[in-house]
This record gives structure tokens, sequence and C-alpha cells, in this order.
């Protein structure tokens, strides 16, 4: 090699080498949650966790008519329903369901038997 050469490979080996040192950050924590946003019923998901790793995920049917005490909820996973169905009941002026932890990679959604077309997602990565 030239010398000039070769002092520009040293130069760059060095600068690049804090970086490759550096300690990889952690992963973020979560809390995250989205709603639908149309008139009518509104249902919502909350994940809670680090990355892949979800401690907590929640449907909630934030305005549900005042007779309906339960409905059975479900979780999906890119489409796909995961885990197992739940019955949500009243807390309040909502109806709300809750799994715990797992570890998945996609988009995570909630739906509740009897409300149509109403679908809250988060993406989990």
């Amino acid at each position: 090699m030239r010398p000039f050469t070769t002092t520009l490979a040293v130069i760059a080996a060095a600068a690049l080498l804090p970086v490759l040192a550096a300690p990889q950050a952690q992963a973020a924590t979560r809390s995250a949650s989205a709603c639908t946003h149309r008139g009518g019923p509104q249902v919502c998901i909350r994940v809670e966790g680090e990355g892949e790793h979800v401690s907590r995920a929640v449907a909630i049917w934030t305005n549900p008519p005042r007779d309906v005490k339960e409905r059975t909820a479900h979780l999906l996973l890119d489409g796909r329903e995961v885990h197992y169905s739940q019955t949500a009941t009243r807390h309040g002026d909502s109806v709300s369901a809750e799994w715990g932890w797992f570890q998945f990679s996609g988009q995570l959604c909630v739906t509740f038997d009897g409300v149509a077309d109403r679908k809250a997602c988060e993406d989990v990565y």
C-alpha cells in the first residue's frame, strides 16, 4: 500500500473503533395505545413491554351500551388469532380484557364479538 492509502485506512479504522466498542442500547420500554377513530363503538388496545416482549396487552371497548356487561375479546397477530379469546367484563364505563406476558413481533390487534368492523392495532417490534 502507498503511505497515503495506509494513512486513510488507519484513520477510518480509528474512527470506527468507538462505534464498534460502544455498548448496545437497551430496548425501549413501551407503553403504547391505539384506538379506532370513527363514530360509533370505540375499541382500543394498550400494549406494555420492551421490544418483542409484551408484558401486558389490554383490549378496551370504551363506549359500550349500558346493557353490555361482557363480551368475548380476541387478540390477533398479523391477522391471526393468538393466545386465546377472553371474556371481557365491564369496569365502570368500559368493557375490557387482558392478556399476560408473551413474545411476538408484528401487528398486534384486538377485536370484540358484536362490534362489527372495529379493530384497534399497535405494532410490536
